[in-house]
């Protein structure tokens, strides 16, 4: 993994090198180029200081006092007469004249020069300085500039850690926070003195917490729930397997093992309904594609007509239109043939289980109306929790279909509504899709 905090500080401290590199750079050629504009401002001073040369003498005689160094740091003075010898303030210099006025560059036995000329009617005065001493001049001034801006690039280094070390500690703690907890902890991450750009992801990662925290909780009920509905047919199987191993006549025989076969039958569809609602709770993505709705609805209802007919129920289609709707498809056969079992299941012999398939404000809307007892009102917000079986505990069923038919509708972006019907008893289930029209 890259460190944050190491990244941070390695950008910064070498933008900081980087820029203070070119500050010092840029102070350094400003300053070296200032002190000569300022040494040649010396020059012309001077020049223009000096009259007929009167001041000569006195400089020629501080030159033979001064030492070898304070004498290379001077500038020497030359004045020109016409048909005169060259008087100057150094006996043995040797300079030339220049031929025009203004700055100019020399060069010597002794090395460069630099000079500045001015040119009278009568009389040509020339003042000079080696260009050595103007560059120690200059550098020296270039160094007394870059001098600070060298030694804040250090500094600059120390604040960069300390600053990015202080940043970063509230996302430390959170760090911590999150290590130093064990795995059943889903307490919310601090968020204390979070940056901005980092407080979004720790928000987004409190509600996966909360999210993962709530799906666990759910699972921890439903293995609850189910231990606790398991244990009555495991319970009753043992009893009809002891039932069994008494023997007895060949009809009372044949009659535990029907009972048996029976337990072990509603065992395995317990089972089974468990097995879906955890698939279904689990499933993140399902596919989808566009089907017709009453062909998934008819062939659902020609799974169903022998049961019904076993019943002396009669199933059938009340009313058909044709619909399209974007779903999948095995998840629509789970929930119509639940609520079709459920249709059956409850309603009494030689009743009646009417479907119906149409369309309205943009909407497929599918009807499963039976006339069997209903449910109370009251029970009614109940209906779709696992294990609820509005019948009681001795109605057959495992409270776990609707559940199911919930958990799919959720899945499949369609409203399921479930009431008792106004005209006679019975119940009727309204489920309502989004479609396109065919």
């Amino acid at each position: 993994m890259t460190s944050l905090k190491k990244q941070l500080i390695f950008w910064l401290v070498g933008l900081l090198t980087v820029v203070g590199l070119v500050a010092g750079t840029l102070s350094y050629l400003l300053a070296y180029n200032d002190a000569g504009r300022f040494l040649d401002h010396q020059l012309r001073q001077v020049a223009l200081s000096i009259d007929e040369g009167s001041q000569l003498p006195s400089m020629q005689a501080k030159y033979f006092r001064e030492s070898e160094a304070e004498r290379s740091s001077d500038f020497v003075i030359q004045v020109w007469y016409e048909n005169y010898p060259v008087r100057s303030s150094r006996p043995d210099f040797d300079l030339p004249r220049a031929q025009r006025q203004g700055y100019s560059d020399m060069h010597t036995k002794s090395g460069a020069w630099r000079a500045y000329t001015l040119i009278y009617p009568n009389r040509t005065v020339q003042v000079s300085q080696a260009s050595e001493v103007r560059r120690r001049s200059a550098e020296e001034a270039a160094m007394r500039a870059l001098l600070p801006v060298a030694g804040l690039i250090p500094l600059s280094w120390v604040l960069v850690a300390f600053g990015v070390s202080h940043i970063l500690k509230p996302i430390a703690a959170v760090t911590r926070a999150a290590t130093e907890r064990d795995a059943s902890s889903l307490e919310p991450l601090p968020l204390e003195k979070i940056p901005d750009e980092v407080s979004p992801l720790i928000v987004e990662m409190n509600g996966l917490l909360s999210r993962l925290g709530d799906a666990l909780e759910s699972q921890r009920k439903f293995v609850s729930d189910a231990a606790h509905e398991l244990r009555t047919p495991l319970a009753a199987l043992q009893l009809q397997i002891e039932n069994v191993k008494q023997g007895g006549a060949k009809e009372e025989f044949e009659s535990r093992v029907d009972e048996l076969r029976s337990g072990v039958e509603r065992a395995s569809r317990l089972v089974g309904q468990l097995l879906k609602m955890a698939r279904f709770e689990a499933q993140n993505e399902i596919r989808r594609e566009e089907l017709d709705l009453g062909e998934v609805l008819k062939s659902c209802l020609g799974d169903f007509i022998p049961i019904a007919e076993r019943k002396g129920i009669d199933l059938g289609m009340e009313s058909f239109s044709e619909v399209k709707v974007t779903a999948n498809e095995r998840d629509l056969r789970t929930l119509f043939d639940n609520l079709l079992d459920n249709a059956i299941r409850y309603t009494p012999r030689g009743g009646k289980v009417d479907v119906s398939l149409g369309a309205a404000s943009g909407r497929a809307i599918v009807e499963i109306a039976d006339n069997g007892p209903g449910i109370p009102e009251a029970l009614l917000p109940r209906v779709f929790d696992r294990f609820f079986r509005a019948g009681g505990q001795d109605t057959e069923g495992s409270g776990i279909g609707l559940a199911i038919v919930k958990a799919i509708a959720a899945k499949e972006f369609a409203e399921i509504e479930l009431g008792n019907r106004k005209e006679g008893t019975g119940l009727i289930a309204r489920v309502s899709f989004g479609i396109g029209l065919s």
